[in-house]
């Protein structure tokens, strides 16, 4: 299956993240391994554009583990593509709140994905993609801003652009997407691929004063447990100039959103007198929710969320590992369906099958504690409680930490959960938060 020229040819379909990574990891190990490869890169999308034309369609958080995951490919963000540097989380329930501050050292960013919500208008463009595909292009990437309509297979791959053209490679990296329609295509070549199962999101991109989001959020990116119907996730996090609401569940709208955001506990955190404007940048993107189905084939691997990504949490730290997991198949072994199934496949689900699993566990047992008023407010006392003890101490702090930056494992999350020593502190909590409603002394606020 191998090629017989001396230089490996390999072409990939979408330039976003998963790309972008697979293409630096692609060039940076073939350069220790003083082999010679050729990448390039197909995607017509214009990364420097305004509102969802040039955007990725995500809340835009650059987590801790991208951030240091990066570093690894020799990549460091640049302050101008930064939104805001984030300093903590804020958990807002209907018993109460608690807030969340970073662990000294961690870097957390906002950004925007494309150049910036539609109708903006700023000097410059910012785009953290449209830096990554500049990097990629930096490091000896080719970028073919053109759309690709097909992919041929046989009897040597082929990528098949939209104005007729065909690029013939030696290996073919999808990193497209599940928004993308060439899942579709793929699962059309008959060789067993299936996209994942999906469920849709729904964004906006709310202006407001900068000044405004400074004084009232604080640089904290505030998520609700509020027991919402459909919605498993809500989240207000802060750019410079607009606050991005997210909201995520199976069936979303944006008739959720609206009510969201008129909501007792999110309405006093807009400006007085506030009214949802005539025009807002707003998406609602597809994400996956489970794995896809032979994500490989004789010289070709999908990455990125249209093969497998952490269950609601963190996409770009599954573009990072599905990427770099693919780079070091492709330049290790001869790039047959089997090869790359084992080198590439196989990891990846070890990777995240298991721990997916594990996220949906978590995030039913974060429903069911947001429905139940007692059980919250006795969470939220005991992590308050914790603020004053020494880190090593502070147990469910680390949890609600892990659990909304994504910056650990489920499957560690859900060990630290299950310890002894929380369990009897959140049940010690319970019986607390039970005898003080008893005794009429009310519920946290």
């Amino acid at each position: 299956m191998a090629s017989t020229q001396s230089s490996l040819r390999v072409g990939i379909i979408g330039g976003g993240p998963s790309g972008t990574f697979c293409a630096l990891a692609l060039l940076s190990r073939a350069s220790h391994a003083a082999r010679q490869v050729h990448v390039t890169i197909f995607d017509r999308r214009p990364f420097t554009e305004y509102g969802p034309r040039g955007c990725n369609m995500c809340a835009g958080v650059i987590s801790h583990s991208v951030v240091s995951n990066m570093r690894r490919l020799g990549i460091t963000i640049p302050r101008d593509v930064v939104q805001r540097e984030i300093e903590g989380y804020r958990l807002v329930t209907r018993v109460g709140e608690v807030h969340l501050k970073k662990p000294p050292n961690h870097k957390i960013y906002t950004a925007y994905r494309g150049r910036g919500p539609r109708w903006a208008d700023w000097p410059r463009e910012r785009s953290f993609d449209n830096f990554l595909l500049r990097t990629a292009t930096g490091a000896g990437a080719e970028h073919v801003p053109e759309l690709v309509t097909d992919v041929v297979l046989s009897p040597r791959p082929q990528i098949v652009l939209a104005k007729g053209e065909m690029r013939e490679v030696d290996v073919v990296i999808g990193a497209f997407g599940v928004n993308s329609p060439m899942p579709r295509r793929l699962a059309g070549l008959a060789f067993g691929y299936r996209p994942p199962r999906t469920a849709t999101a729904c964004q906006a991109e709310i202006p407001l004063d900068a000044d405004y989001i400074s004084e009232t959020f604080r640089n904290e990116i505030t998520i609700f447990a509020l027991g919402l119907p459909r919605v498993k996730f809500a989240a207000l996090t802060p750019k410079e100039e607009h606050l991005t609401v997210t909201l995520i569940g199976e069936r979303v709208r944006r008739t959720d959103l609206e009510a969201f955001l008129e909501h007792p506990f999110v309405r006093p955190l807009l400006p007085a007198g506030w009214q949802m404007p005539d025009r807002f940048c707003s998406c609602s993107p597809r994400f996956p929710i489970s794995r896809a189905r032979c994500p490989v084939t004789d010289n070709l691997a999908v990455v990125g969320d249209a093969h497998i990504a952490r269950y609601f949490k963190n996409g770009l730290e599954s573009a990072f590992w599905t990427a770099t997991l693919a780079a070091d198949a492709v330049l290790g072994g001869d790039r047959s369906a089997d090869d790359l199934r084992r080198r590439y496949a196989t990891p990846c689900r070890k990777r995240f099958g298991y721990d997916n699993a594990c996220g949906r566990g978590l995030f039913l047992i974060h429903d069911v504690i947001s429905r139940l008023p007692l059980v919250t407010a006795a969470h939220v006392r005991a992590a308050r409680r914790e603020q004053t003890a020494p880190a090593s101490r502070q147990r469910l702090t680390r949890v609600l930490w892990q659990m909304f930056t994504g910056d650990a494992p489920y499957a560690s999350i859900l060990r630290n959960a299950a310890r002894p020593g929380l369990q009897l502190e959140l049940a010690m909590a319970v019986l607390e938060e039970t005898a003080r409603r008893l005794t009429g002394m009310g519920a946290v606020r």
